[in-house]
C-alpha cells in the first residue's frame, strides 16, 4: 500500500492545512487533492515538489519517506531512508538505439548511462526512459493522452501490455524501436498511432514489446 497519502495528511494536520487550503495553494481543484489523499493518483514531481514546499518538507520524504541529511565531514547532502522501504534505484535515461539490447535480454548496461531521470526512483531495475522523438504519437485532437518530441516517458519492460496501454514495440525484421497505442480490436493486435498521418500497425507474437509506459513528464 502506497505510504504517501499518509505523510501529506501528516504535514497537513501539523501547519493546520484543510484540503481547500492547500488546493488554494497549489492552484488545483480540491478535487484534485482529494484523489491525491486517497491515493487514486500520484502528483506529477512538479507538483509533489510545490506540495513539499507549501508543506515545509521535502518531495523525497513525501514519495519515498527519504530524508536529506547533511554530512558533516564531507559537508555534503545524502538520503536516509526513514520508513521501511524497499531498495531504490535511479531511472535510467537511454538512447533509442539502447532498446533492442533491453528486448533482447532484460539487461541493461548500466554503466554506459549517462542521465538519469532527476529524483525519481523505483524498486525494480526493469524501469527506463526514453525522450519522444517525432510527432506520430502527439495528438491533433486535444486529447488529455498526446506526446510532444522532447517529452520523458518512463516504461517498464517487466509489465504486460494490456489494450490502449503505450508501448515501446520493436516490428519482425525492423532494426528500429517505436513508442505506440497497444490496441487489441476483435482479437486482433495493433499498434496505433495518435496522430493520424501515421498508419495504424497489425501486430503479431513476432513482435517484441520492450516496455510498457507507466509515468511521463512533459518538456
Amino acid at each position: 500500500m502506497n505510504e504517501w497519502p499518509k505523510r501529506i495528511k501528516l504535514r497537513m494536520k501539523a501547519l493546520g492545512l484543510t484540503q481547500e487550503t492547500l488546493a488554494n495553494k497549489m492552484g488545483l481543484t480540491r478535487g484534485a487533492i482529494t484523489h491525491y489523499l486517497s491515493g487514486r493518483r500520484m502528483p506529477p514531481y512538479k507538483q509533489l515538489e510545490k506540495m513539499a514546499d507549501i508543506l515545509l518538507t521535502d518531495a523525497a520524504w513525501l514519495q519515498f519517506g527519504l530524508a536529506r541529511e547533511l554530512d558533516p565531514v564531507t559537508n555534503t547532502l545524502h538520503y536516509k531512508i526513514l520508513d521501511d522501504l524497499p531498495t531504490l534505484h535511479p531511472i535510467p535515461i537511454i538512447s533509442w538505439e539502447q532498446i533492442d539490447v533491453i528486448a533482447d535480454t532484460n539487461l541493461l548496461d548500466r554503466s554506459k548511462v549517462t542521465d538519469w531521470v532527476p529524483r525519481m526512483y523505483n524498486d525494480g531495475l526493469q524501469s527506463f526512459a526514453l525522450y519522444v522523438k517525432g510527432d506520430s504519437m502527439t495528438s491533433p485532437y486535444g486529447h488529455m493522452d498526446s506526446f510532444r518530441e522532447g517529452d520523458l516517458v518512463q516504461f517498464d519492460n517487466d509489465h504486460t501490455p494490456s489494450n490502449g496501454k503505450y508501448v515501446i514495440a520493436i516490428l519482425p525484421g525492423v532494426n528500429e524501436a517505436i513508442f505506440r497505442q497497444y490496441v487489441i480490436d476483435g482479437g486482433i493486435q495493433y499498434l496505433k498511432p495518435l496522430n493520424p498521418q501515421y498508419p495504424l500497425i497489425q501486430i503479431d507474437d513476432k513482435t517484441r514489446i520492450c516496455g510498457v509506459m507507466i509515468y511521463y513528464i512533459c518538456s
